[in-house]
């Protein structure tokens, strides 16, 4: 059994040492005409698709590692014969409010179909895990990770110190109907239901944590409180969906099309696209979660993070007392708002944003970065090609990439460009996915 303190910095030591590898998100592959049940995860009316009879998703499978501690240099790729080292290839910042984030999404067999021009209906499946880890101290976090190699004095002071990692499945219910439909204007709005199966989650608090560091002595000295606890049977490194806890949840979301009303429009093309909605609304309430709360005031060695994990340090230098209790871990809540402007019927720009809805005190919620990104996109009928420049939060920069949809198969990343060429980058991510598309082809308006 895991306890969250282990959990969250054995997670992320692990991307410190991975962080070279792909992850995935659906960055840019979201708001293609034809993206089908990706398309959902941004807004649940973009079930009501007029370039679509029907599609079958097989699999999808995305997920996102960032953070503001350690960035990764690729940008010199002659350098890298010898592989990877963490003095020559990574750069670290360590300071008193670091920030790490994560999550990964596999959409699982799912269906959607329009049941006429104003009705649509969709059922998906999918499994979700969620890590979030804020306002850490970068340089505890060397001392906890990796204590031999400690160096350095210092003292540091974290405030609002929040973390926590949740998996879960989904099985959602989307209906989506045209709400407003004239010759200029289309309105369209949607409502997922979704039943939610808690794998299990890990959370952990303090609201202030204070650490001074004396390298002469290979001395911690530590104060303030810290709460930590985990749902019954909750293990981060054999999660499995056996023993599940229910919840509920919902999306919620509106599309504005302004129509294209040139000679060499579509029937269904438009010159401006807008949506908004609010996802992942809801939470799974876990019973006999256990809960510990120390007394951080303590001076130890340096020498008892060289054997021993975070949990058993605590356990043998720190007094606690454990309790049970019942907690609900919330959803990622969101707002997504886009905007898709056609320059011709082929060629398109589009604006998204996305904000969480979630803050630090809500603990225990696992949270969605704020973004902002802008796409250019080539789409036709079997291919789309897109580029998204994306300002993440934590980062403090650009994030390019690059994805490609042809035919059945989706893949692409939000940042592969940007870990390839630059010479700090802070964020990783991928995508794959395969689906099975029935189009409707759409005509020209002056031939309706």
């Amino acid at each position: 059994m895991k306890s969250l303190s282990k959990t969250l910095f054995c997670l992320l030591l692990v991307f410190s040492s991975i962080s070279a590898l792909q992850a995935q998100t659906f960055v840019g592959a979201q708001i293609d005409n034809r993206a089908g049940i990706r398309g959902l995860t941004l807004n649940p009316a973009n079930v009501v698709n007029p370039r679509l009879k029907a599609e079958l998703n097989l699999f999808s499978v995305s997920a996102f590692l960032g953070n503001d501690y350690v960035g990764l240099n690729l940008s010199d790729l002659s350098g890298l014969d010898d592989g990877l080292t963490f003095d020559e290839n990574l750069n670290f910042d360590p300071k008193p409010d670091n920030n790490f984030v994560g999550n990964v999404d596999v959409l699982g067999p799912s269906f959607q179909i329009n049941l006429s021009e104003k009705h649509s209906l969709a059922l998906s499946t999918r499994a979700r895990g969620f890590f979030n880890l804020n306002n850490i101290g970068g340089e505890l976090y060397e001392t906890i990770t990796d204590a031999e190699n400690a160096e350095g004095n210092y003292a540091i002071e974290m405030e609002n110190v929040q973390g926590i990692v949740h998996v879960w499945g989904e099985i959602g219910l989307t209906y989506g109907r045209v709400l407003m439909n004239d010759e200029r204007f289309n309105l369209k709005g949607a409502v997922t239901l979704k039943y939610l199966a808690g794998a299990g989650g890990a959370v952990g608090s303090s609201e202030v944590l204070g650490a001074l560091f004396v390298e002469q002595t290979n001395t911690l000295t530590t104060r303030g409180q810290l709460k930590y606890g985990y749902s019954d049977g909750f293990d981060s490194e054999d999660v499995q969906f056996e023993d599940i806890t229910s919840g509920f949840g919902a999306d919620l979301g509106f599309i504005f099309e302004w129509k294209d009303q040139s000679d060499r429009a579509y029937t269904d093309g438009y010159k401006f696209r807008g949506g908004i909605s609010i996802m992942d609304i809801g939470g799974i309430k876990y019973s006999g979660f256990d809960q510990w709360n120390y007394d951080m005031n303590n001076t130890i060695s340096g020498d008892e993070f060289e054997d021993k994990d975070l949990e058993e340090v605590l356990e043998d230098n720190y007094t606690g007392t454990q309790t049970e209790i019942s907690a609900n871990l919330g959803m990622p809540t969101s707002l997504q708002i886009f905007g898709d402007y056609a320059i011709t019927n082929k060629f398109y720009i589009s604006a998204h944003g996305s904000v969480s809805l979630r803050s630090h005190g809500d603990l225990p919620v696992s949270q969605v970065i704020n973004n902002i990104s802008l796409t250019p996109r080539f789409e036709s009928g079997w291919i789309s090609v897109y580029s998204p420049l994306s300002f993440r939060q934590y980062e403090g920069g650009i994030s390019w990439g690059l994805g490609l949809r042809l035919g059945p198969v989706i893949l692409g990343s939000g940042s592969i460009l940007t870990n390839v060429l630059s010479n700090n980058s802070r964020s990783t991510d991928a995508y794959l996915g395969l689906q099975i598309p029935f189009y409707k082809k759409g005509t020209r308006a002056n031939n309706r």
